[in-house]
């Protein structure tokens, strides 16, 4: 069964202004770099690696006061259950692992991006938090998504969260080229949906390094 969200707009500021003090308060610099953030009114689906908890603060604060975006995000339905005040920021997802679930998140998914005011859906196609260096790994969930809402703009962001020069950790995102669609299945699109991410992930890499060596 579809763990719906339940969005609440006062929640979702309230929320916004507590993730904006957490992420000054805790980090030293949140950097952006890469080909800036699309500037289209049409749905965006952010797809990202999943290594920290702070993957469920830091994309509220891009998309509430950076992008300005309606907040969407597809959560584990274990996560949602022990958090459920994240359904009122927009955050749905599965119950169980079954095919009906599947098949119900990507309906809904389609269903929040036609539907919502220049929505972003955030989505960690790893499925769970992961060592921050290994390959890419993906479900097809979220081509198939992609491929139900053909007016979304697909957007690769690299998260990494670095003990730099400072005492404080850095907060760096890199955000790619939008990805392209073409005649391929599920599973060809997923390995290039991949590829793109881990080439944002290497690129960011080596920003970082070379600032190391500043």
């Amino acid at each position: 069964m579809l763990i719906e969200a339940r969005k609440n707009p006062v929640l979702e500021t309230i929320y916004s202004a507590y993730a904006r003090r957490l992420i000054r308060r805790q980090f030293g610099r949140v950097q952006v770099s890469g080909a800036g953030f699309p500037e289209t009114d049409h749905p965006v689906i952010a797809y990202m690696n999943h290594t920290a908890w702070w993957d469920a603060v830091v994309p509220v604060h891009l998309s509430h006061d950076l992008f300005r975006r309606e907040i969407h995000a597809l959560m584990e339905g274990e996560q949602i259950r022990k958090y459920p005040f994240f359904r009122h920021l927009g955050c749905f997802g599965p119950s169980e692992s079954g095919i009906a679930d599947a098949t119900a998140v990507v309906d809904y998914a389609a269903r929040v991006l036609k539907s919502g005011n220049r929505p972003i859906l955030w989505i960690c196609p790893q499925g769970a938090i992961l060592p921050s260096r290994i390959p890419m790994k993906f479900k097809t969930g979220l081509a198939r998504i992609a491929e139900a809402v053909p007016e979304a703009e697909i957007v690769p962001m690299a998260f990494r969260y670095e003990f730099l020069k400072t005492q404080k950790p850095e907060c760096r995102i890199r955000i790619g080229e939008p990805v392209a669609r073409s005649e391929e299945d599920y599973s060809r699109f997923t390995r290039r949906l991949e590829l793109q991410l881990q080439q944002e992930l290497d690129a960011l890499d080596a920003e970082i390094a070379q600032g190391l060596t500043l």
